[in-house]
């Protein structure tokens, strides 16, 4: 019986085009998450120490010299004793920019994959947004999804705390803002205390003219990031730099074993049969969803979880992509449980993106580029953001994921249904995957169409 329900699933593989996505989210989001869940498996948070981050975002990573010299350093983190101290009008918040953005972002050509952190390009449009006045500050809020009198930098403030974890798991978040030697004088002291009070932020200035500066802020980066991302930063044409990176890296709570790999072929997104090496693995009483154009089943973390989603027959990324609540009903649908039969390849890569290019839609180029009023960060001067970008890196084998992000914001100065007894998921095919913490927060979203693409 059990063979003939196994030829019965098999004969039911699609060989289609897929793709993946991967959001870091956060398991207590008001979306289909579960809002007691600790890494502690109780309802209390326990935070790590400064000592025990391994001096993140320690001013003193950075050497102090006459090109060189700190404005602010991060103020000591504040301890959160429940995850419920987050507001769940913030996580929507959270979700929402990442369910608008999302899809703006993952947009690739050919079979190239994509990835994309949202909480990452939140922490650093938060940042500016607590430097903006007037109209732009408006329209920086409307773009977070912050309504009424939510404070961005209160909320991120207990985020940060929540999101720390150091040990068997880690989650990492930093910030930074580096600017010019002469403008170290005229920025706000007022918004220099709250990045880093709200945001623990660091804050320097440095010479942008000493070709070592560049080397120093691409290294504070690979240091945050444990080396997964090293960017080439360019001065030329920039005042100020900030920045936000991102690490995270969880075990599988149950790790694949080698001895069940095997090799076969993926289907990439122009329908091309490549040979990749698949992780394979049977989960009982597992919750799955079954929608109109997807399936979606997730895999548990010992920090959090992966949702794995598999597109229907036919079905594109970029058409799951651009509906909005895609990310919505992936939370929110009604799951069944079955035993599920998991098939997944390993796959290792890292991507940049240009985020005025992608996020057009979004207005962001004109809000930051025409006569934006960025009073509150720098009172005498007259600035606009030239670039944001974003880098961001993942890795996922039979141990777990390792995954990185790092957004750069820069700045000028302007004057101056399956009913079988088990489902069968394959991914044969460019899919779908989410993967949350146990926070309730979107850090990471990306698209594979060819797993062997580095």
């Amino acid at each position: 019986m059990k063979k003939e329900l196994m030829k019965r699933s098999l004969d039911r593989r699609l060989r289609v085009k897929a793709f993946i996505v991967c959001l870091l989210l956060l398991a207590t989001m008001v979306i289909g998450c579960d809002a007691n869940k600790t890494t502690t498996g109780s309802d209390t948070l326990v935070n790590p120490t400064k000592d025990e981050l391994s001096d993140h975002s320690d001013p003193s990573k950075v050497e102090q010299n006459d090109h060189v010299a700190t404005l602010v350093s991060p103020a000591k983190v504040k301890p959160i004793g429940h995850y419920s101290e987050l507001p769940n009008s913030f996580r929507k918040a959270l979700w929402d920019f990442a369910f608008k953005t999302s899809g703006l972002a993952l947009t690739v050509k050919g079979d190239e994959n994509a990835l994309y952190s949202p909480i990452s390009l939140y922490y650093a449009l938060a940042m500016v947004e607590a430097g903006a006045g007037g109209q732009t500050k408006a329209d920086l809020r409307t773009v977070l999804e912050l309504t009424g009198e939510m404070d961005a930098g209160a909320a991120l403030q207990k985020l940060y705390s929540m999101m720390l974890h150091d040990g068997t798991s880690e989650e990492l978040v930093a910030n930074a803002v580096w600017m010019r030697l002469e403008l170290g004088d005229q920025v706000s002291q007022e918004w220099l205390d709250q990045l880093a009070s709200h945001f623990y932020a660091s804050a320097f200035k440095v010479d942008f003219n000493d070709k070592a500066t560049a080397e120093t802020m691409s290294k504070w980066v690979e240091e945050q990031t444990r080396g997964k991302i090293k960017p080439e930063i360019d001065l030329s044409e920039a005042d100020m730099i900030l920045m936000n990176t991102l690490y995270f890296k969880a075990d599988w709570a149950s790790a694949f074993e080698e001895v069940n790999n095997r090799q076969d072929f993926f289907y990439t997104s122009l329908a091309i049969p490549c040979e990749v090496t698949f992780m394979n693995a049977k989960y009982d009483d597992q919750e799955y969803l079954v929608a109109d154009e997807f399936r979606a089943s997730a895999i548990k973390l010992k920090n959090g979880k992966i949702d794995f989603i598999l597109p229907n027959e036919g079905v594109l990324p970029e058409t799951l992509l651009a509906n909005p609540d895609f990310l919505k009903l992936v939370y929110e649908g009604k799951r069944q449980t079955a035993n599920v039969v998991f098939s997944i390849p390993k796959f290792s890569y890292r991507v940049k993106i240009d985020v005025f290019e992608k996020m057009e839609a979004l207005g962001l180029r004109d809000m930051l580029q025409n006569k934006p009023d960025f009073s509150v960060m720098l009172p005498a001067q007259k600035a606009e953001v030239s670039k944001i970008t974003q880098e961001a890196f993942i890795d996922l084998n039979e141990q777990g994921v390792e995954a990185a992000a790092y957004t750069e914001i820069a700045m000028r100065c302007t004057s101056v249904p399956i009913q079988d007894d088990f489902v069968e998921m394959i991914f044969n095919r460019p899919f779908i995957y989410v993967i949350s913490d146990d926070a309730g927060v979107p850090l990471f979203v990306g698209v594979i169409n060819n797993p062997l693409k580095e």
